[in-house]
């Protein structure tokens, strides 16, 4: 009797360690879709107008003084889900004429606030006109933060054209503009 208890018992634990030894597996497909994204928006501390003014000289003889740099308060924010080894860019362009004998000069900070992703970088003074020029380059998949403080802050100046054919060309006159920015893709 005690041979066929340990041969039951025998037999239990192999049926036992088969059973748990043997799994089963199933599957079924998961679809993931990452969207292209490409937002921009002027994000404002007060006001979206800036104004720039030239002053006139302290002496006869002098030219008029431009060298004054204009911190607008104006953020460029944005938000970019990029394609593989793609890229983007922030370009501006001027709408309307600007004063012959002036160069209006934008320049966009590096990137600040609470964004995250590969931001893009800043291009330092960039003399505006009426065709679009790069105002912040490199710009991968990523956020800036919304509002003022973050993103990139623009400062603005005006400076006397270098050319001595183009001071002739100074009417006093005031000038209405709009800067118009475009995110697009670099490559």
């Amino acid at each position: 009797m005690k041979l066929l208890d340990a041969i039951s018992c025998l037999i239990f634990l192999v049926l036992f360690s088969l059973a748990a030894s043997a799994q089963e597996s199933i599957s079924h497909q998961l679809g993931i879709d990452i969207p292209e994204v490409a937002l921009l928006a002027l994000q404002s501390e007060n006001t979206t107008d800036v104004n720039l003014s030239a002053l006139p000289p302290n002496t006869a003889g002098q030219q008029i003084k431009t060298n004054k740099e204009e911190q607008s308060g104006i953020w460029i924010n944005y938000s970019s889900v990029v394609r593989k080894n793609q890229k983007r860019k922030v370009t501006a362009t001027v709408v309307g004429e600007i004063p012959e004998g002036m160069v209006l000069k934008v320049m966009a900070s590096e990137s600040r606030g609470e964004g995250k992703g590969k931001l893009g970088e800043s291009l330092s003074w960039v003399a505006l006109r009426n065709g679009s020029v790069d105002v912040i380059s490199d710009i991968g998949s990523c956020y800036t933060g919304r509002g003022a403080q973050n993103g990139h802050l623009l400062t603005y100046k005006i400076e006397l054209d270098d050319d001595a054919d183009q001071y002739a060309k100074l009417k006093q006159s005031e000038t209405s503009l709009q800067i118009l920015y475009t995110l697009t893709d670099d490559n």
